[in-house]
C-alpha cells in the first residue's frame, strides 16, 4: 500500500501542446510539485497514446463493450491454458488479471507507468505522423479518494495487503461467473505484483475500471482535476524519439529481451538515409479521356520500372455470393476496383484504402503489365503525361456487368 503524504496539495489543470523532451520534463516537474507533496515518493503516473483522440478506455471495452459475460470467458480460458506457459503460476486472482494484460489479452485494467520518460515514448514509438500524439499525467491518490474514499493505492495481489483493504477492492474484480454482483460504476488506481520482468521494467502500475466506459474522460474535463493530457504535434514525434533515445529509452528499455533489442538496432540503423514524399514516385490522377479519372505519367518512366513501390496495402479476398443485393453504387465499387478471381473479389481491407494502383484504366494495347504478385510493372518506355493502361484480363475475371457491356458493344 502506498499512502499519500499528510500534507494537503493544490489542484491544476491544464492542456499543453510539447515540442521536446527538455519542455516535457519541465511541465511535469511543476504539475507534480504543484499535485503532490514534496516528501512524497511516490509520483504522478503517465499513459502515451499515439493518438491523441483516443479514449481512457481499456481493451476489453475497445473491442466487446461492456459484456462480463466476454470477459469472464476469457478469464477462464487463460487462467485453464495459461499455467503451461508461466514460469511462475499466479496465486490468486488478481495476479492472473495482471498477468492477462501484460501479454495482451483484453482486460478491464489501463495501463499506466511512474515513469515519465517511458510514459512518453510509448506515445511516440510507433507515431508514423499521422496523427498528434498524447501523455496523459494522473495523480493516482486523487483518483482514489475520488473513487475509492482513500488516498492510498493498494497492491491487491500483495501478501502484505491488509485483508479489508484487499475486501474493499473486491468489487473490480469478482469471482468469475459470480452471480449478483456488479462492478463499481468509477475505475481506481492499484499497484500489480511484480510477477513479469515488463512489468518491473516498465515501471507499470494500472487503474481498473468499473462499468463506466467514459469515467477517465469525464474526470479529465473537470477544471481543477489531476489528469492531464500533453499533446505532441505529429511533425515532432520523431524527433522526440530520437531525444528520447539519446537518454537511453529505447524498445530494449522498455522491452528488456532480444526481440527487443534487435528491433532497437533496427530501428537506430533506419535513420541513416531519409526518402522524401516524391522518391519513386511516378504517376498522379487526372482526367481521362477513356473514362473518368486515370492515372498519368509525370516524369519519364523506363521500361521494366516497378510504378507503385511503397505501396504495401493490404488485400483481402471476398467472395462474391456473399454480397448479396447490395446497392448498385456499393456493388460498382468491387466491380471497378477489385480483383475478381475464382468468384472472389480482392479488394483492399476498406474502400477508402484506394491508392493509386487501383486507378489504373484498361486497354487492349497496354503500356503497363501485372505480375503473379498485383505488381504493376512498365511493359515498355513511357512518356511524360501519357496515361497509365493495363489489360485487366491478364490477372483478373471479367465482373458480369462489365461481360453484359462488351457483349452489347459487340453487337
Amino acid at each position: 500500500m502506498k499512502r499519500r503524504a499528510s500534507a494537503t496539495a493544490k489542484g491544476a489543470s491544464s492542456t499543453l501542446v510539447i515540442e521536446n523532451v527538455a519542455q516535457y520534463i519541465d511541465e511535469v516537474r511543476k504539475r507534480r510539485e504543484n499535485w503532490l507533496p514534496s516528501e512524497e515518493i511516490v509520483g504522478p503516473w503517465f499513459r502515451g497514446h499515439s493518438n491523441s483522440e483516443w479514449p481512457l478506455l481499456p481493451t476489453l471495452y475497445r473491442q466487446f463493450g461492456s459484456d462480463r459475460y466476454v470477459e469472464d470467458e476469457i478469464r477462464e480460458e487463460f487462467a485453464q491454458r495459461g499455467p503451461a506457459f508461466c514460469q511462475t503460476v499466479p496465486s490468486n486472482d488478481w495476479e492472473w488479471y495482471f498477468l492477462m494484460q501484460h501479454h495482451g489479452a483484453p482486460t478491464r485494467l489501463l495501463d499506466w507507468t511512474d515513469g515519465a520518460l517511458i510514459g512518453l515514448y510509448f506515445a511516440v514509438r510507433e507515431s508514423r505522423g499521422f496523427a498528434d500524439a498524447a501523455v496523459w499525467m494522473l495523480d493516482p491518490f486523487w483518483l482514489n479518494k475520488r473513487n475509492f474514499g482513500k488516498d492510498e493505492i493498494f497492491s491487491p495481489s500483495a501478501s502484505g495487503t491488509l485483508a479489508v483493504d484487499r475486501k474493499k477492492l473486491k468489487p473490480w474484480l469478482p469471482a468469475r461467473f459470480a452471480k449478483r454482483s456488479r462492478l463499481p460504476n468509477e475505475p481506481v488506481a492499484v499497484f500489480p505484483g511484480h510477477i513479469a520482468r515488463r512489468i518491473s521494467t516498465q515501471r507499470s502500475c494500472f487503474t481498473v475500471h468499473g462499468r463506466s466506459l467514459t469515467a477517465l474522460d469525464e474526470l479529465a474535463l473537470l477544471p481543477k482535476g489531476r489528469l492531464v493530457k500533453f499533446t505532441i504535434p505529429s511533425f515532432r514525434t520523431a524527433e522526440i524519439r530520437r531525444e528520447l533515445e539519446t537518454c537511453g529509452i529505447d524498445e530494449a528499455t522498455v522491452f528488456p529481451d532480444l526481440e527487443g533489442l534487435c528491433r532497437t538496432l533496427g530501428m537506430r540503423w533506419n535513420h541513416e538515409e531519409t526518402h522524401l514524399p516524391h522518391d519513386g514516385s511516378f504517376t498522379r490522377l487526372k482526367p481521362s479521356k477513356i473514362g473518368g479519372v486515370g492515372v498519368f505519367a509525370i516524369r519519364r518512366i523506363s521500361r521494366g520500372t516497378r510504378l507503385f513501390a511503397g505501396d504495401s496495402a493490404d488485400m483481402v479476398w471476398i467472395e462474391a455470393s456473399s454480397l448479396g443485393r447490395l446497392p448498385k453504387e456499393v456493388r460498382r465499387l468491387y466491380e471497378d476496383f477489385a480483383v475478381l478471381k475464382n468468384g472472389r473479389y480482392g479488394c483492399p481491407p476498406t474502400f477508402n484504402r484506394l491508392t493509386i494502383a487501383w486507378y489504373l484504366n484498361e486497354s487492349k494495347e497496354p503500356n503497363v503489365r501485372c505480375d503473379e504478385n498485383y505488381d504493376f510493372i512498365a511493359a515498355r518506355d513511357i512518356s511524360a503525361g501519357e496515361e497509365l493502361t493495363t489489360d485487366y484480363s491478364t490477372y483478373s475475371e471479367a465482373p458480369a456487368r462489365r461481360t453484359k457491356e462488351s457483349s452489347a458493344k459487340s453487337k
